[in-house]
């Protein structure tokens, strides 16, 4: 599973790649659709600006990439499956019956040898693998063994062996047998081909790229690089996967032969030594060394590494697609949570429960392993994919170092945690083996449920974090999300599948789960009733609510650590504990729950406040105090404490936990009341730009020439530092406009703009610095006051209607032209007015461009305010900051000539 799940990734990554060098999703229409409602894609969160707009933009691109992604995560699977079938059929096929006849009498001896090998394995039906000895016209010299899928593998030993030592054949046989019952032998060829499959379907997205590579570099430069790291990185894990799988077969060629020097007759020293992290056969001198007496130097490091890693880039994968077909509503973030958690779980788990039946007490290998893969495996760019750490497709926000700060400390506790209770989970089956099949379901499901609700909340919890700042941000969204449409049920179906792992935890355990219940009870109930007031607002109500549950949660991690105590502290004694923590806070919000609902009555939810609110919060509090919890019961463990000093023990810390809780001790690690506050939702562009004036009073009345200059004076004010004025732009009705109907509507629009009588009209123009460029920007403001009452904005709405989407010609000579989109857009603060955003895209001296026009027009009585600002910009969409600006700009030099009405 582990290996398809790479090879899908790694697809996944080359699809994307595909489809966005050969831009199957139009991705310069799309950025130039978000640039018209002022969104651009260079790092920020645009689904935080206008989530509409966003979608309705991205919609097409993001579909037909979720289909590349799909389609590559499909294919690169397939053709490893295809390439190991026709890989398996090719040997066969040079093997066949008619070119291994005549094989001498000699080798009835190997046959029998190999039959009694296969018997004391245990290997019968179609796990006893079928023994070829292939004489030297078949051009095999080395022993292998190949299979094809649901059929007997073959062992393929060279015909020589009949001629050498017993054991030598008894050692190359029981190194065959060794691959054969650790079922590698369809997974190591799949590894095998995925390195020569991954970098040649990565080149052949590449190939549009090859004709300009300054455009590589300078939009994709930091993505290739980071994708070919890791690309040399799943080479070195694939190469480490496959020198492990043979050095696991040559220590059961020395545990089946039992003699350490049966390695030495078979095993030569290479001419050409190959060494190195890229080698997939182990050196002969580390062949030679091995012992099996000696305990695994990595403990299971590198194979659980390489899970974390797998689940993590398959987290990426699963995201972009989901993320790119759902609406931004979280969905997207839990499931591919979960498929990644449940990836890893049913790697891990299994892997696992083998191991700590050999070594009960190699721990530490493989807890290091699972953070480091874990870690590491959320942090790499998969080759070819963008990394998918925030809300919104294609984000690249991982090199944030403030989103770094928040995540890699979050991950390693998690991920720590997580471990550790895998670790538990495990040693509780291998201590139990008798529940070993609805234990391995239970224990599968529980590290499921915890690491994927480890991972969702810690993506969605830095993302708020990073976009909002300040401790409250995150501690409330850790708190809240407890609410997910999925993270509701973590506290349920943990306790569930540790139901399953845990029969009897002990009389013991259940007096200080009684001890800790009742404390933390009664502790709920006081806070909660001695605060109780009529007039209490809504946020404050939630505040004592939460710290109620909090509460609760705090006796159930009490209660967690007090029963592994108790217990023993080892190892296996930790599904009972958190088992017991979850009991015990389900039932102090029980009681809490039974007590408001008789004294108060209303309307309230059992499941929420009893297991729900309490649970998550317990989840929490067990997965963020890991280490200290950790170290502790090591600590306490030394000192062999009495059952009796634990069980009280636990109820006083209840108590002392609770109190500071109250008191306000612990406010900044659970609950404040700031947190439940309304929040400041104005944007940082409507702080930065300027208030909007009240409509004039005398608007009715025509201005004359100098009031209209006057009008006009502060403008200049609102520029930016640099600003100059230049020559008006005069009108152009020479140039033609594609589709006729827009030119004509065009022409109508001037024609009859002329024909209204004015008393005056002033127009004025700038241009600035904008974007690193001195002139990058122009302003045109105007006001014409007229006679009449002009006709409103019919023309300007013809105008939108015919000109949607058109063409216009700028170079005939070239036969160069420049294609255009209007988008309109809100214009909410006067009651007449019209704002819209055209768009063009072409080429300017052989580079793309994206040229863009916004138009802001109001009435008042007879007097019409124009304001138009233009620029334009080499490559792709301009950064945000940009377009921030130009929107400050327009929105700031309109009120500045309202107010001046």
């Amino acid at each position: 599973m582990l290996v398809w799940g790479a090879l899908a990734v790694l697809g996944a990554g080359a699809g994307q790649a595909l489809s966005t060098t050969f831009d199957l999703g139009d991705i310069a229409g799309a950025q130039a659709c978000l640039v018209r409602n002022g969104i651009s894609v260079d790092g920020t969160d645009p689904v935080a600006l206008d989530q509409a707009a966003y979608r309705q933009c991205m919609e097409d691109n993001l579909r037909v990439q979720a289909t590349a992604v799909l389609a590559g995560a499909v294919a690169l699977p397939a053709a490893a499956w295809l390439l190991v079938l026709l890989g398996g059929l090719a040997e066969r096929w040079r093997l066949r019956p008619g070119r291994i006849t005549g094989i001498p009498a000699a080798s009835q001896r190997l046959t029998e040898r190999f039959a009694v090998l296969c018997d004391s394995q245990g290997l019968t039906r179609r796990d006893r693998p079928h023994l070829v000895l292939a004489p030297p016209g078949t051009g095999v010299t080395q022993a292998f063994t190949t299979g094809l899928p649901g059929t007997r593998p073959w062992v393929v030993i060279p015909l020589a062996y009949a001629y050498a030592e017993p054991i030598a054949f008894d050692a190359v046989a029981a190194h065959e047998v060794g691959h054969v019952r650790a079922r590698d032998v369809l997974w190591a060829s799949a590894v095998w081909w995925a390195g020569w499959l991954a970098v040649p379907a990565l080149l052949l997205a590449l190939v549009p790229l090859a004709a300009a590579p300054e455009v590589v570099w300078e939009f994709y430069g930091l993505s290739l690089l980071v994708s070919l790291v890791v690309a040399v990185v799943m080479f070195v894990l694939r190469a480490g996967l496959l020198r492990r799988r043979e050095l696991a077969a040559d220590r059961h060629a020395l545990e089946v032969t039992a003699d350490p020097n049966a390695l030495a007759r078979v095993v030569k020293p290479a001419k050409k030594r190959r060494t190195g992290v890229f080698a997939i056969h182990p050196a002969a001198a580390d062949r030679l060394a091995l012992d099996v007496d000696a305990p695994d130097r990595e403990g299971g490091f590198v194979s659980t590494a390489t899970a974390g890693v797998v689940a993590m880039t398959t987290y990426h994968a699963t995201y972009l697609v989901l993320g790119s077909l759902l609406p931004f509503n979280g969905t997207a973030i839990s499931s591919a949570s979960v498929v990644a958690a449940l990836l890893w779980a049913s790697v891990v788990v299994p892997s696992w429960t083998r191991q700590a039946a050999s070594d009960p007490s190699g721990w530490t290998g493989r807890l290091a392993g699972a953070v480091v893969g874990l870690v590491v495996g959320y942090c790499l760019q998969p080759p070819g994919l963008s990394t998918i750490t925030a809300p919104g497709p294609e984000r690249d926000l991982l090199p944030l170092p403030s989103l770094l700060l928040v995540l890699v400390p979050g991950l390693v506790v998690a991920a720590f945690a997580v471990a550790l209770l895998t670790a538990g989970l495990v040693a509780r089956l291998a201590a139990h083996p008798g529940h070993r099949r609805p234990g391995g379901l239970g224990a599968a499901l529980a590290v499921t449920a915890v690491l994927a609700a480890a991972v969702g909340t810690l993506t969605g919890t830095a993302t708020v974090h990073v976009a909002t700042g300040g401790t409250a941000s995150f501690r409330s969204f850790l708190v809240t999300n407890g609410y997910d449409q999925v993270w509701r049920h973590t506290a349920a179906l943990l306790l569930v599948a540790l139901a399953l792992v845990v029969r009897r935890p002990g009389r013991p355990a259940a007096v200080v789960s009684g001890v800790t219940a009742v404390v933390g009870a009664v502790a709920a109930a006081l806070s909660w009733q001695l605060r109780l007031d009529d007039q209490l607002s809504d946020a404050r109500s939630a505040f004592l609510a939460y710290q109620t549950w909090w509460i609760c949660a705090l006796a159930g991690l009490v209660a967690a650590v007090a029963v592994v105590i108790v217990n023993g502290g080892a190892l296996p004694e930790l599904p009972s504990g958190v088992l017991c923590g979850l009991l015990v806070a389900a039932s102090a919000g029980g009681a809490q729950y039974l007590i408001r609902r008789v004294r108060h009555g209303g309307d309230s939810n059992v499941f929420q406040e009893t297991l729900q609110a309490p649970g998550w919060l317990l989840v929490l509090a067990l997965v963020g105090t890991a280490p200290l919890t950790a170290s502790l019961v090591v600590m306490v463990r030394r000192r062999e404490p009495r059952h009796g000093a634990v069980r009280w023990a636990a109820g006083g810390v209840t108590a002392l936990l609770a109190l500071l809780l109250v008191a306000g001790g612990l406010s900044g690690v659970t609950t404040a009341e700031s947190d439940f506050a309304q929040p400041d939702t104005r944007s940082q562009l409507a702080e930065q730009a300027s208030p909007r004036p009240d409509p004039p009073v005398e608007a009715e009345k025509p201005l004359d020439q100098a009031a209209a200059t006057a009008a006009l004076a502060d403008v200049p004010g609102v520029l930016p530092p640099g600003a100059k004025s230049v020559p008006n732009i005069p009108d152009d009705s020479s140039s033609v406009q594609t589709p006729a109907t827009c030119d004509a509507a065009l022409d109508r629009s001037i024609a009859n703009e002329k024909a209204l009588p004015r008393a005056a009209e002033v127009e004025q123009r700038f241009t600035f610095p904008l974007g690193g460029r001195p002139d990058g920007g122009s302003i045109s403001v105007s006001i014409t006051s007229y006679s009449t009452p002009p006709p409103g904005f019919s023309d300007i709405d013809a105008e939108n209607q015919a000109c949607a989407d058109f063409r216009q010609l700028v170079s005939p000579e070239e036969n160069r032209y420049y294609d255009f989109h209007i988008t309109l857009r809100p214009a909410l603060d006067f009651p007449l007015a019209r704002r819209r955003s055209i768009t063009g895209r072409g080429q300017l001296k052989g580079v793309a461009t994206l040229f863009a026009f916004e138009h802001y027009t109001a009435i008042f009585g007879l007097n019409r305010v124009d304001v138009a600002l233009d620029w334009f910009h080499l490559g792709t969409s301009p950064p945000q900051a940009f377009l921030d600006e130009v929107e400050r700009l327009v929105t700031n030099a309109m009120n500045a000539i309202v107010a001046k009405l």
